[in-house]
């Protein structure tokens, strides 16, 4: 018996001690729909930036080399550390080109010793993704020293909610130990994309160097991102902006606009098994033309018409009060589907008492798709209810006459009146009796 104990409380320790070893925390990514094909990618994430909600994923929180994209959480700390981007003037430091010689990376020809704009520099890094503008805006934001930059990049990441992310150079050339998943760099993308001037950059296709110690006159450097180029047979007019990202596969992360509609679609680990120069685009393209054809983005309520309604008292001409939704809830619905596909689960009371003002919250109703809760609206009364004196005082009767407690001192009078008549009662019986002795008497 002393054995099975020891055995029993050796066990309970392991399994507690394994309880507290934290493990890496995967994101909630449950995606909402899946994609009826099989694409070019190893990990995917597609994302609408007005509901928040997941449409499409794929391995979304596995670990992959990010290549450029790197470039963005790299954008997104400048724009953290830097505030006047024109005025901030930055000497390209030799070291730099130290570590990039003779690797054949993208380049904006930015030459050792030349003084750029942050400006310049940033649109020279999105654009052509030109890695040694990466490692200046590095260098000069670290101090002079890049790996504290990426320190800086990584606390960035994890304020954002990244759970899957480590960055050890600031372009995204191969190191060790450099990696992001689809779902982080949906929230890197988008934390890009609610920056103030980000947006101009990415979506620029052309920008012009200025003259400069080295360069006699400006020079043209081209966005990489051809699928919003027109001439480009990637093309598609839904998107707008964001960064390629290539080494061994192909990455892409971009903006899809369309009908008042807003989404980001990250795409990692396209590979070039089909001898194409851009795979990560025609994944893109597949799954977003793909998506516009099939879905929408739908209100699960109206804001012109009552949502439900709820009992009312003390009022003269009406029983029911109607309520109304505060705010629109959308989600992300078929186009086949209709707004009936939208649960609703009230929290109301069973009834208000007027007076009631128009715009008083009365309640809530949560919307649910499929088992997930898409928003919440409160429910607010349209019109103002005066309250009816007669019917207040009526009202206030009726709840009384139906309270416990009046029932309860409603039996207690009874009984002591029923009790007085009784002994009034016989109280003059015995007065009877007492006189018709006294008149025998006589």
């Amino acid at each position: 018996m002393k054995k099975f104990i020891r055995i029993l409380s050796v066990t309970l320790c392991l399994l507690l001690c394994f309880s507290m070893v934290q493990l890496p925390a995967a994101a909630a990514t449950t995606a909402r729909y899946e994609l009826p094909f099989e694409v070019n990618a190893r990990a995917y994430v597609l994302a609408s930036l007005d509901t928040g909600e997941i449409i499409f994923e794929k391995n979304s929180n596995e670990r992959y080399d990010p290549a450029s994209l790197t470039k963005l959480l790299t954008a997104y700390t400048t724009y953290k550390y830097v505030e006047d981007f024109e005025g901030t003037k930055v000497t390209a430091p030799r070291y730099v080109y130290d570590e990039l010689f003779g690797m054949n990376s993208s380049t904006a020809d930015i030459r050792q010793g030349e003084i750029l704009s942050v400006k310049d520099l940033m649109y020279a890094m999105l654009l052509p993704s030109a890695n040694e503008a990466a490692s200046i805006l590095a260098d000069y934001i670290g101090n002079g020293d890049i790996t504290n930059f990426c320190m800086m990049m990584n606390n960035e990441a994890r304020k954002l909610g990244c759970k899957n992310t480590n960055f050890t150079n600031a372009h995204g050339l191969f190191t060790d130990n450099h990696y992001t998943s689809a779902y982080d760099m949906y929230l890197i993308a988008k934390a890009c994309y609610n920056t103030p001037g980000f947006m101009d950059i990415v979506t620029t296709n052309t920008y012009y160097m200025p003259a400069n110690i080295k360069h006699a006159s400006e020079y043209p450097i081209q966005n990489t991102n051809k699928m919003q180029v027109r001439t480009s047979p990637y093309y598609r007019s839904y998107v707008k902006g964001m960064k390629t990202g290539t080494l061994d596969y192909n990455n892409f992360v971009c903006v899809c606009q369309q009908n008042g509609e807003n989404y980001i679609l990250v795409v990692l680990g396209a590979d070039f098994s089909n001898n194409e120069n851009r795979p990560a685009m025609v994944t893109t393209a597949e799954i977003m033309d793909y998506f516009f054809d099939s879905y929408s983005l739908r209100s699960a309520n109206t804001l012109t018409f009552p949502v439900t309604e709820v009992g009312l008292k003390y009022a003269k001409d009406t029983d029911t009060l109607l309520l109304y939704a505060d705010n629109e809830v959308m989600s992300i619905l078929p186009n086949d589907a209709d707004e009936s596909s939208f649960q609703k689960v009230y929290n109301l009371p069973e009834y208000v008492g007027a007076p009631i003002n128009a715009g008083d919250v009365i309640g809530t109703v949560d919307y649910y798709l499929a088992g997930q809760k898409v928003g919440t609206s409160q429910l607010v009364s349209h019109d103002t209810i005066q309250r009816s004196t007669i019917m207040f005082l009526v009202g206030k009767f009726q709840e009384a006459y139906q309270s416990l407690y009046f029932r309860v001192v409603l039996a207690v009078t009874f009984v002591l009146f029923t009790i007085y008549l009784i002994y009034t009662y016989s109280q003059y019986r015995k007065h009877e009796k007492m006189q018709k002795v006294h008149r025998r008497r006589r």
